[in-house]
């Protein structure tokens, strides 16, 4: 017996291994030397708000159709504003259970003429046409009340598209478990009708440390429809294809202070503000038209826990080409990045006051260092 129970362990032992190995990948470091980043301002829009029109907190932010497109946190309602911050269209939904209706934006796209909301109140994705109508909705991931499906879309998971599918942040229901998340597939491909094609993508070992709550991860898509990842501890950054194939793993630390502790859920509040406040944390990828891919990564300060205002962080970026060759830049942004435009230039929350923010608009440009 005693035989049987080594055996047993030595075989356990192997497959932990095993898995660890999988999560070790190459990392890509490549740097282009003698140039660095500079951001110029070129404009400053003021978002337009009223009785009408008043946005409680930004939630997602989106460029669509040459409109900033801003989902909000507090109402179930989509703001449309043009290039000039003017209110041109805003879609409200009911909050309740019912068909068309809303409990609570978890993250947004618009593709093809329909608008898909993930619905993390409802643990359900429903689709609208632009004109707000309601067309149908569908659970295409794991609903706690009904254990029936293998994966789970994350809480504030980031939402993408290309051409006519929907690409968007997973944790596979098994691996569902503080210690055990990085050994999850990260990315879910979805098609129009809200069904699951694909699941692919690698996560950190890194992500076993920090178990506070299940991390928003970082996704974005450039125009060849290569897709880039990344996870809350770590400044990797993963790029695959549209087969969901690895291209390669990228990324430079430069002043990203990495996490060397857990953050664990059964900590007392102050203990967990304290670790928070000596490390860095990815906040969210963008593709810029111009061939950058920039990489937002923030530390949390004291006014922060106190307001809850992301422009209360400090929020820094990160640039590289469509390659991961990292451009010198860690620039201290002045406000948020929300988006990038049309043109491939910055869009920065630089003023959250209700009724009266701000949202600059930078040029990235590419000098000698």
């Amino acid at each position: 017996m005693k035989y049987f129970t080594t055996i047993i362990f030595i075989i356990f032992i192997i497959i932990i291994a095993a898995c660890d190995n999988k999560n070790e990948i190459e990392l890509f470091s490549e740097k282009i030397n003698g140039k660095k980043i500079k951001l110029r301002k070129i404009d400053s829009l003021i978002i337009n708000e009223d009785s009408t029109s008043f946005i409680g907190k930004f939630l997602d932010v989106k460029y669509r159709g040459n409109n900033i497109v801003i989902a909000d946190m507090l109402q179930s309602a989509l703001f449309f504003y043009n290039d000039e911050g003017k209110n041109i269209k805003q879609l409200r939904w009911r909050k309740g259970e019912g068909p068309g209706e809303i409990l609570q934006i978890g993250g947004f796209e618009i593709m093809n003429g329909y608008i898909y909301i993930s619905d993390i109140g409802n643990f359900r994705w429903t689709v609208f046409d632009t004109s707000g109508k309601f067309i149908k909705w569908g659970r295409p991931f794991s609903d706690p009340r009904d254990d029936k499906n293998e994966f789970i879309s994350e809480n504030g998971n980031r939402i993408e598209h290309f051409q006519n599918n929907i690409f968007t942040t997973i944790i596979e229901d098994k691996y569902n478990r503080d210690s055990y998340q990085y050994y999850s597939k990260s990315i879910a491909k979805l098609d129009s009708n809200l069904t699951i094609k694909q699941v692919f993508g690698n996560m950190d070992k890194i992500y076993g440390k920090f178990k506070i709550y299940i991390p928003s991860p970082a996704l974005t898509i450039d125009s060849d429809g290569y897709i880039y990842f990344s996870q809350r501890p770590t400044y990797k950054i993963y790029k695959y294809d549209q087969s969901g194939v690895l291209v390669k793993c990228f990324g430079v630390k430069g002043n990203f202070k990495i996490l060397d502790e857990d953050l664990s859920r059964n900590l007392s509040m102050n203990e967990i503000i304290r670790i928070s406040k000596k490390y860095s944390f990815t906040d969210a990828l963008f593709f810029s038209s111009r061939g950058y891919i920039l990489h937002q990564y923030i530390e949390v300060t004291d006014i922060f826990y106190d307001s809850r205002s992301t422009t209360d962080r400090l929020n820094y970026l990160k640039v590289y080409d469509l390659d991961g060759r990292y451009i010198d830049s860690d620039i201290l942004l002045e406000g948020v990045l929300l988006a990038t435009n049309g043109n491939g230039d910055l869009l920065i929350l630089e003023k959250d006051e209700p009724g009266n923010r701000i949202i600059g608009v930078y040029k990235i440009e590419l000098t000698d260092n």
